[in-house]
């Protein structure tokens, strides 16, 4: 009687190693599923942030692109201003090429000027560096020359001598050639390029257009740079508002 029921409990309950196995094929499944959920998530999440840095690297490239076109177009302004008409040699509409003493850099002779005199007595020169361009200037009478060597407290020293008298107390300036035009890049994109005494840089880059005009005094359009009184720039870029214009007018 006893040995029956122990034979019918015994095929009634399931082996512990059958319930482990169960048990085990029930937990396998559900991890696969969490797996399959996780990397669908994952996945999902991925995507999400690679559209949402796609979108911010894209506004900070306008962010940048207005501010480098509102920075170089500051500059820009503030060099024409210090040209002349007569200080202007080329007026197209890619390129803009003047001098002008972009570093206010001014003195006075303390000696008269004699002609075949390549070292001149200045009041104070420090700073003015080797081959820039100078302008002697008296009441009648101006003369160019370049530095042969940078510029010292007390003197000058010419690459040509002096060819006409000056008397002491004479005007001396840097004037530098600066010039601004247009340049297309390995990509055919069209950068904003300036050049200073043969040094360029990029000033605007990525831009679609870039358009130089000159206005009288009269606010007509004209061709005659000894006319020029403004000096019109405007710039075109893929950005939002990407159209910019600065009106300078030059000295008189």
């Amino acid at each position: 009687m006893t040995l029956s029921k122990s034979i019918s409990n015994s095929t009634q309950q399931p082996s512990i190693c059958e319930s482990i196995v169960c048990q085990s094929g029930f937990t396998l499944i559900e991890l696969m599923l969490s797996l399959g959920i996780g990397v669908a998530v994952l996945a999902a999440t991925l995507d999400i942030f690679s559209v949402a840095k796609t979108h911010a690297d894209k506004q900070f490239a306008a962010i940048k692109q207005q501010q480098d076109m509102r920075l170089g177009l500051e500059v820009f302004e503030q060099e024409v201003r210090l040209a002349t008409a007569d200080s202007i040699q080329t007026a197209d509409q890619d390129q803009l090429l003047f001098h002008a003493n972009l570093g206010a850099l001014r003195t006075n002779t303390t000696g008269m000027l004699l002609p075949g005199q390549s070292v001149i007595a200045v009041q104070d020169a420090s700073g003015w560096g080797t081959g820039k361009t100078i302008m002697i200037c008296s009441s009648t009478n101006c003369e160019s020359h370049r530095l042969a060597r940078a510029g010292q407290r007390n003197q000058l020293t010419l690459l040509e001598p002096i060819e006409a008298t000056f008397p002491a107390g004479t005007a001396v300036e840097v004037r530098n050639r600066v010039v601004y035009y247009a340049k297309r890049d390995e990509n055919g994109t069209t950068q904003l390029m300036r050049m200073v005494d043969g040094g360029a840089s990029v000033m605007i880059g990525r831009l679609q257009e870039f358009r130089l005009s000159y206005w009288d005094d009269r606010g007509k359009r004209t061709s005659a740079i000894l006319h020029v009184k403004r000096v019109v720039i405007e710039i075109h870029s893929e950005q939002p508002r990407g159209v910019m214009l600065r009106d300078v007018t030059i000295q008189s």
